[in-house]
């Protein structure tokens, strides 16, 4: 499990003696755990941060828990997302089925099970080492670094991060917002920083393939089958 130290985690549970007792256990295996106690408080950290991985509960004093989560797929639909509940409520398992939840949990949970559902969740940030991205081009997850036919083309950190954000989000635009929090996360950047990376890119590599949606943001180009 060690592919979670990488993640980031934002846990929604309105009962703080239990988010507090839980965030204690979680803050072992993940980067950094982020405790929200309503949904108002959970969109604003989801905004502001990367999250790679939500466990939330769905009965919530202020809110539905599923709407939230309805509201984070409409922003990312590959964000790995848990329920953590003290109910099993058909209607809520019925009305979660198009979310594409990961799991669904009961409270109290044991710990032989939350290991469990942590293993699932690191499962699911096992890649191809080698992506194809483009005609000759491919991705080297595990040396960071791009294959153009037999030559390689070294890249930054921001540059890997970049690539493997449009990976995650083969089919759908990154938007300006997305890689503005998800590479330099609390730093801000302007436009043109992030212009001028892709420029770098496309020089290194010779071939285009990273199409700009103006005014909305990025994707990979002549996409092939993943």
């Amino acid at each position: 499990m060690d592919k979670l130290t990488r993640l980031n985690l934002l846990f929604l549970e309105d009962n703080e003696d239990f988010a507090l007792h839980t965030a204690e256990f979680l803050n072992i295996y993940f980067r950094k755990v982020f405790i929200c106690t309503s949904v108002k408080n959970a969109l604003c950290t989801f905004g502001d941060n990367r999250i790679d991985v939500i466990i939330s509960d769905i009965r919530l004093e202020e809110k539905d828990g599923l709407d939230f989560i309805k509201e984070v797929r409409e922003i990312d639909k590959e964000c790995v997302i848990a329920i953590l509940s003290a109910y099993k409520d058909e209607e809520f398992l019925f009305r979660a089925i198009p979310l594409n939840l990961i799991s669904y949990e009961l409270k109290p949970i044991r710990y032989d099970d939350f290991i469990l559902l942590l293993k699932k969740i690191s499962s699911k940030f096992s890649p191809k080492e080698v992506t194809a991205i483009a005609e000759n081009l491919k991705y080297d997850s595990s040396k960071k670094e791009l294959l153009l036919k037999d030559t390689t083309v070294q890249l930054t950190k921001k540059e890997s991060l970049f690539i493997e954000l449009l990976i995650k989000n083969t089919n759908s635009v990154v938007s300006h917002e997305r890689v503005q929090r998800d590479i330099w996360e609390s730093r801000v950047m302007s436009d043109a920083a992030i212009k001028n990376m892709i420029f770098r890119l496309r020089k290194k590599v010779g071939i285009d393939f990273i199409s700009t949606v103006q005014g909305v943001g990025y994707k990979l180009s002549n996409q092939l089958s993943f």
